[in-house]
């Protein structure tokens, strides 16, 4: 076990959707090195900014580096946590962010958790789906897709699956090509309840409004 927030780390730069401009950001040194291999243990979550967080989202927002009592409440130190950065101020900044971000922040093998989902508010705070699935793939974009179809979830409503999908270089998204081994994808969906804020969500389809 190592803590990743004592190994060193590298600066990469992320946007922030209210000025867009370069913020430079602490990330793990261990996470951005290329003789690296990544494994992203992830659950089937359900997530309040951007509907979905599975093996993409579990390192790139995983990676960024937090000081010693980095954090919220009575137990927060005044440390500072550079994973807010990811998040890019907002949905349209966190789904860029999130693409963007993907070439060098990726896992090598996704492994996602399904034995016990979550859905509705996600990722802390929504209620347990009994689910026992589970997904593994090489290919993390293929993995992500096929859990999006067993959450029930339209992928063409998770911002940062859709750019990923249209750029056509992470990996395959196209459900029809992934080859499943195993049981069929549609005799274990289930139609996970999405979080309350999802206006707010799929509100990346639209332009910005000017400030």
């Amino acid at each position: 076990m190592v803590d990743l927030d004592a190994e060193g780390f590298d600066i990469i730069h992320c946007v922030d959707e209210k000025d867009f401009q370069p913020h430079p950001c602490r990330v793990s040194k261990l996470m951005l090195d290329p003789d690296n291999f990544i494994i992203s243990a992830a659950k089937l979550k359900t997530h309040d900014l951007v509907g979905i967080t599975l093996s993409l989202k579990n390192i790139v927002v995983g990676a960024p580096i937090k000081d010693k009592g980095a954090g919220f409440g009575p137990a927060a130190g005044g440390g500072k946590s550079d994973k807010r950065l990811t998040h890019g101020g907002g949905t349209h900044g966190i789904n860029f962010n999130l693409f963007a971000l993907s070439p060098i922040l990726h896992p090598h093998l996704a492994v996602i958790d399904g034995f016990e989902g979550m859905e509705g508010t996600g990722p802390v705070n929504g209620t347990p789906v009994d689910h026992k699935v589970c997904v593994a793939s090489m290919d993390w974009l293929a993995a992500d897709r096929v859990a999006a179809e067993l959450m029930g979830v339209d992928v063409s409503k998770i911002g940062y699956l859709t750019y990923c999908m249209q750029a056509g270089d992470r990996g395959e998204g196209d459900l029809s090509k992934i080859e499943i081994l195993g049981p069929a994808v549609k005799d274990h969906a289930k139609t996970y309840k999405l979080p309350s804020t999802w206006d707010q969500i799929t509100s990346w389809q639209k332009p910005m409004a000017p400030a």
